[in-house]
């Protein structure tokens, strides 16, 4: 089952996140999927446009821009609310963000962004049930922190890139692979008008196919593999290292890109599963975000977990949970292994401040969001 949407992905939108590898208590080796989604938000800046896939989206779009007028009219965190003639789409722009100062700092993240939209529509389609499957899937750009922290930008911009893009699907496969077991999880929804309730029942679930299209090498002049001279990103690294010494700097993400030319024999399903196979990990993921643009990825690292939990037995909270494997070592063979391996960490200064300098991370980032005194 996993095996044909692999392949489906190549050419139609859709998400398939997979596990590759288990650890009691930690990571299972559960896979979920699904192709040809009703729904798609996407977003850039302050503007976001949702838009319907299919016929059964497109049922859901009226009860979507009602919602987007309310932030409009009531919370006033919309600028606009717009739709095209034929109702397939509605595009909405958020209004500016407050200036910092105005505002606690335990607002910054409940200030008007993109994600006030992703919440209103999480709002929208949740509902208190048993379902643990039904909500949006797709990435994150790292472009979104820039709407909550007012950073001057100094590297231009791709007018394309989108920072957001979620999928609402209405049938998802899930796959346990340990007991090697599948079922499809079906969802059909109901949009109420008046004393009037019309569902997307009996609306077929279709979309449109868009071929992978390989490199084309009459479009490119001159192909550049990295987009940083040989020898420059060690040289950033030996200044970063200064700035460290003299206390500029406590953190830096350095990074390079590498291109490669796909051409017709390497799909994005031929990547995922070369990866799969030679990097088994807990989270791997292969996303196709239309506009010939794919995601395929496999992390040993949990980013974030957010689950319902119990407070005090009796009040319905949301747990968030970090494991950052900075400082970290792989577990040895056995339980002697394991010892040398945790005597060498602990003898470690580098490895020891990074897992500190980590933890306070995300401490500090909890603390924005959580209960005050919760973070532990």
């Amino acid at each position: 089952a996993i095996e044909n949407m692999i392949d489906q992905l190549d050419s139609h939108k859709g998400v398939l996140l997979a596990s590759s590898y288990e650890f009691p208590g930690r990571y299972a080796r559960w896979s979920l999927g699904f192709v040809d989604p009703p729904l798609e938000i996407s977003g850039r800046g302050q503007d976001c446009t949702i838009l319907a896939l299919n016929d059964r989206g497109r049922l859901l779009l009226p009860s979507i821009r009602k919602v987007m007028e309310r932030l409009q009219t009531e919370d006033k965190i919309l600028e606009s609310v717009e739709s095209d003639d034929d109702g397939g789409i509605i595009r909405v722009r958020v209004v500016p963000p407050s200036p910092v100062g105005t505002f606690a700092e335990e607002e910054r993240s409940r200030q008007p962004s993109l994600f006030s939209v992703v919440r209103a529509l999480i709002e929208l389609f949740s509902f208190k049930g048993d379902d643990a499957q039904l909500g949006f899937y797709g990435g994150f750009g790292y472009d979104l922190t820039f709407q909550f922290e007012p950073i001057e930008l100094s590297q231009q911009r791709d007018p394309e890139q989108r920072d957001l893009l979620l999928y609402l699907p209405d049938q998802i496969l899930v796959v346990d692979q340990d007991k090697h077991d599948a079922w499809t999880v079906s969802y059909e929804f109901g949009v109420k008008d008046g004393s009037t309730t019309t569902t997307t029942e009996g609306i077929e679930r279709v979309g449109l196919a868009e071929p992978f299209q390989p490199y084309d090498e009459d479009k490119e002049s001159s192909f550049i593999s990295r987009d940083t001279p040989e020898g420059e990103f060690a040289s950033s690294v030996e200044k970063a290292k200064g700035e460290f010494a003299v206390g500029n700097l406590f953190e830096a993400v350095l990074s390079q890109t590498f291109r490669e030319k796909l051409d017709e024999n390497t799909p994005p399903s031929v990547l995922f599963r070369r990866l799969r196979s030679r990097n088994p990990s807990p989270y791997g993921f292969m996303i196709n975000l239309g506009e010939q643009e794919y995601l395929v990825g496999a992390s040993p690292e949990m980013f974030v977990r957010c689950e319902s939990t119990m407070q005090d037995g009796k009040k319905e909270a949301l747990r968030v949970e970090t494991c950052p494997i900075s400082g970290t070592v792989a577990r040895g063979a056995d339980a002697l292994e394991d010892a040398q391996r945790v005597k060498s960490l602990i003898m470690n200064a580098k490895e020891e401040s990074e897992l500190t300098m980590c933890t306070d991370v995300d401490r500090n980032d909890k603390s924005r969001i959580c209960e005050p005194g919760s973070v532990k």
